[in-house]
């Protein structure tokens, strides 16, 4: 007659498989602080304990992830001692992945600075030089992973020998722990309870450098694998693609190719404005329509005043687009000068770990110090984490901004507290410096005003209503900043660039009365800089976009580091102007010469690729093969 035996073995072992991996991730973090000591020198010892504390997080995810399903079955109450074997085989074989994968990030990350992506899918069209660099360069470490395998295997199986029972069906107690294990293990895949899973760029909240100590190679792969997106085949070769896109871009008289390696990136070697040490605010205006602008539109709506005045003594951008419709593809043009591309990272999903001209960093390189506002809440598109990972050097929300007026209660923030807080911070740097500002209130939904002393139009509960006294608010805290602004002694030397991160949903966009096209009504926004001591006001009809703002404040300051963009100064006297967008990359436009080529993949097949189209598709190409390949940009320019 068989004896139950109560034991809990099925626990335990789960328990030390789990208590294993935690520490091999915790080895190879130290492994990764010792090993690119240098690069971390800069952290704190509290820094440090911080990255290894919050790099808890992403161990467990990448855990769960890898190897949760095995943990779960090896606690499903059914009493054969194969199943148990089988699964602790393939533990086993899911924990010999975890560190080979663990190995080649600490490797990976000596020579690059960067935790792996998708590099791992290029390890099938290698194996022979994988296989070379394992049993030649890194011999003593395959072999301690060998024995390490044997000695995982040798226990795992003679634990589950000593220690197997049977276990009693329907048993209330086996059950509660199936189920709860389940939950945990949703709960550590999730990255913990937050609203969102948690993303790569979650690691940068306190700064990119302990961000990439709190990562590991294996989130970072799965992060990356999981987010790519297989692109369209275009039919033109990488090579035809890559020269296209370099002879559309390139003006030879003011700048020039640097580096094979890096076939995008160029530096200056001509300046078409004397900004030389001038400081720079960039004011990224949420949602803001043209068609609502009296200067842009000519209409007589009377709800941005202040902006109208400043646009008048300004440079104003007529043709100037979105490259995306999103914040963060906006946030991602403006800072890092490169349009989203169907099949490539977003940001948060492994874009991060491709060397990318991060905006902050590369102007802090030049000695100006920096700060990053935004209106809304910290987490909001993980804006504060963004910051951090671009070079700022302080970050702040909506929790971090005192609140003054009575205001109907509103999810995102408030421009007037907002642009006040702004203005603090600003008051706080070192000259020369680069400020970042995002306004929000003007953010969906529109309906209610939010603060009635500045209600333009009585309420009637439209969208329409509610966006106007939105704007005219927001207009009112611009006006509010400028009116301080001008009479700081940094003014008649600080560069301000204001634009909008897309068109309004609702009102704005393809119900926009003033654009004609469906391109212009889908992506054009107004932009403009103001610096009457440097510039005077004049409207610009030249094709540009909001990825030719790095380009222009590198042209506009005289910087001469290198950078990769898509896009180019506008000071550029050059003449072939192209502008690239892309509508979440499923439908994609090129305007070039007052022409539109466009795609649209949801709705099409495979594209062939005709003469006239082959700038928009080989821009395509080139983005998505040099970003996935990490030859956007040499990170190690900025690091």
């Amino acid at each position: 007659m068989i004896k139950y035996n109560k034991s809990l073995f099925r626990l335990q072992l789960t328990a030390i498989y789990i208590l294993t991996l935690l520490a091999v991730f915790f080895v190879f973090r130290v492994t990764l602080l010792c090993a690119n000591y240098k690069f971390f020198s800069h952290l704190s010892d509290l820094e440090i304990l911080y990255s290894f504390l919050f790099g808890f997080r992403f161990d467990v995810f990448a855990i769960s992830v890898s190897c949760g399903i095995f943990l779960f079955l090896i606690n499903i109450p059914i009493n054969s001692k194969k199943f148990l074997k089988i699964n602790c085989s393939f533990l086993n074989i899911f924990i010999l992945i975890n560190i080979l994968l663990l190995s080649g990030d600490v490797i990976n990350f000596k020579f690059f600075n960067k935790h792996l992506t998708t590099e791992i899918l290029l390890v099938k069209n290698h194996l022979s030089y994988f296989f070379s660099l394992a049993f030649k360069d890194y011999f003593f470490v395959t072999l301690t992973i060998i024995l390490f395998s044997v000695v995982l295997f040798y226990f795992s199986f003679k634990f589950v020998n000593k220690n197997y029972c049977y276990l009693k069906k329907n048993n209330v107690l086996n059950l509660f722990i199936v189920f709860g294990i389940g939950f945990i293990l949703v709960v550590f895949a999730r990255g913990g309870f937050q609203e969102r899973i948690l993303s790569i760029t979650d690691a940068y909240y306190q700064s990119k450098i302990s961000g990439e100590l709190q990562l590991n190679g294996v989130f970072t792969s799965l992060k990356s694998v999981s987010s790519r997106n297989i692109p369209n085949k275009i039919n033109i070769p990488y090579q035809s693609a890559l020269d296209i896109v370099k002879n559309n871009l390139l003006d030879a008289r003011e700048e020039v190719f640097i580096d094979q390696n890096y076939p995008l990136m160029r530096k200056r070697i001509k300046f078409n404005v004397l900004g030389s040490r001038y400081s720079v605010v960039v004011i990224l205006l949420e949602s803001w329509q043209k068609d609502y602008i009296d200067f842009f539109s000519g209409t007589k709506y009377g709800v941005t005043p202040n902006f109208d005045e400043l646009a008048a003594q300004s440079i104003v951008f007529d043709k100037f687009y979105a490259n995306g419709q999103r914040s963060i593809m906006g946030l991602m043009s403006v800072f890092l000068s490169v349009p989203y591309v169907k099949g490539m990272l977003y940001f948060g999903q492994g874009l991060e770990n491709c060397g990318q001209t991060r905006l902050p960093a590369l102007l802090e390189k030049n000695g100006y110090d920096n700060v990053f506002v935004q209106g809304d809440k910290r987490e909001s598109d993980n804006a504060i984490a963004i910051a951090n990972y671009l070079g700022f050097k302080e970050s702040y929300g909506k929790q971090n901004i005192p609140i003054y007026h009575d205001y109907l209660k509103i999810n995102k923030g408030y421009d007037i507290e907002g642009l006040e807080f702004f203005m603090e911070k600003i008051q706080e740097l070192k000259n020369p410096f680069f400020a970042f500002y995002f306004t929000t209130t003007t953010h969906i939904p529109y309906v209610k005003t939010i603060l009635k002393s500045l209600e333009k139009y009585p309420e009637d509960g439209t969208e329409k209503t509610g966006y106007l006294n939105r704007l005219y608010y927001s207009d009112y805290a611009l006006g509010r900043f400028f009116k301080k602004a001008k009479k700081e002694k940094w003014f008649d030397k600080t560069i301000f660039i204001m634009l909008a991160d897309h068109q309004a949903y609702g009102v704005g966009g393809v119900n926009g009365f003033l654009e004609k096209t469906k391109v212009d009504k889908t992506f054009k926004i107004p932009a403009i800089i103001y610096c009457p001591k440097l510039f005077k006001p004049q409207k610009n009809i030249e094709l540009a976009s909001q990825i030719d703002v790095i380009p222009t404040i590198i042209d506009v300051l005289n910087i001469n580091t290198p950078y990769s963009s898509l896009g180019k100064s506008l000071f550029s006297k050059t003449k072939n102007r192209f502008v690239f967008l892309s509508y979440e990359g499923e439908q994609i436009y090129l305007l070039n010469n007052d022409k539109i080529f466009s795609y649209d993949y949801k709705n099409n097949i495979q594209p062939l690729v005709q003469e006239s189209e082959k700038l928009l598709f080989s821009i395509e190409k080139v983005i998505y093969d040099l970003t996935v390949k990490d030859k956007w940009y040499d990170s190690k320019i900025l690091n």
